[in-house]
């Protein structure tokens, strides 16, 4: 028999409707929704179909609640993603201005993104902000319907929700086409489809190939886009019978491992092959002295704190892009190509 989709957020239903439901207790409801000690795991994954069947999420700060609001604005995002590091202080900082207050819910491999927005419904937050979120259309779509939303570094359409992210097209496009002033005519780029921006920061390199007249040189990793997808392209790299001038990456961390593997293999960088990423995080430490795109942390969190604290006032239209700077910074990892 197929199982019932779970029913969209109904802020009426109570842990007693779950309890009921399920024939237990209301305290057993409570110890499931605690995470504590004393539910069989059996009885525990009846509780948690339950309650996402009643549209119940556990209100997690009940204590707080006031009817303008909570005035908590929730954040998920992904701790393995270096932007982030950035992103959170600049959140925090733009969310006090406005008198709301910051709840974050880090993604791991062991707590998934579902669970972390789960318990961020569960704080009965006025508005969400999902940060290179990777959950499908459809859940978005039932999400951005029951609570205001607004989308950081992934470009969605078509969902009532807001959308920020830095023009990674037109950042990639300035770093090819300075390389091409520096004389290159042989340039790279590292693709990684799983990153939600991946195709607009492409879109960009290609742009600016054809503009040269040049031809496109693309490596697509498809296993994830940081440290280690960086380091398979440096080892493609490093096999081809003639390497590419310079390569542009699709962010910082895949530029790190690229330059590990390239380094180890006594491959000189800028002198013999010259590497530019994309985010301004990891780049800017002295020993990888990145040359890079950067991105405004502030620019992303101001849009988006403004934009979602217009949602939750019911100021905004149904779907609103913003699209924030992205400028080169050069630094000693790029020069011009080395002689033949």
């Amino acid at each position: 028999m197929k199982e019932k989709a779970p029913r969209k957020f109904n802020s009426a239903t109570t842990m007693a409707d779950v309890a009921a439901k399920v024939g237990v207790s209301r305290q057993l409801v409570s110890l499931v929704f605690r995470n504590a000690n004393g539910v069989s795991p059996q009885t525990a994954l009846k509780i948690r179909k339950a309650a996402l069947e009643l549209g119940y999420s556990a209100n997690l700060a009940a204590q707080s609640l006031r009817r303008d609001g909570s005035k908590y604005i929730g954040v998920a995002y992904n701790s393995s993603h270096s932007s982030s590091h950035d992103l959170i202080p600049a959140l925090y900082r733009a969310t006090g201005a406005h008198g709301f207050r910051l709840v974050l819910s880090m993604i791991s491999t062991n707590h998934p993104e579902e669970r972390a927005i789960e318990e961020l419904i569960g704080h009965r937050c006025d508005g969400l902000i999902l940060v290179s979120s990777e959950l499908s259309s459809k859940r978005l779509k039932e999400i951005s319907e029951n609570s205001p939303v607004v989308s950081i570094n992934r470009r969605v359409s078509g969902l009532h929700c807001g959308v920020v992210s830095s023009d990674g097209g037109a950042g990639i496009f300035e770093a090819v086409e300075y390389l091409t002033e520096l004389g290159h005519k042989s340039i790279a780029y590292v693709s990684t489809p799983e990153m939600m921006e991946n195709q607009f920061r492409l879109a960009g390199y290609e742009a600016a190939m054809a503009k040269s007249n040049l031809i496109s040189q693309i490596i697509v990793i498809e296993s994830g886009y940081i440290e280690s997808a960086g380091a398979i392209a440096g080892s493609i790299l490093i096999s081809k019978k003639t390497m590419p001038s310079a390569v542009v990456c699709s962010n910082d961390q895949v530029a790190l491992g690229l330059i590990l593997t390239l380094a180890k293999a006594g491959i000189k960088i800028p002198k013999q092959i010259s590497v530019i990423g994309f985010d301004d995080t990891v780049a800017k430490f002295p020993f990888l002295d990145l040359t890079t795109v950067h991105q405004d942390a502030v620019e992303l969190a101001d849009a988006a704190i403004s934009n979602l604290i217009s949602r939750i006032n019911n100021e905004k239209s149904p779907a609103t892009e913003v699209l924030t700077s992205a400028k080169l910074v050069i630094r000693s990892s790029t020069s011009k190509p080395r002689s033949n």
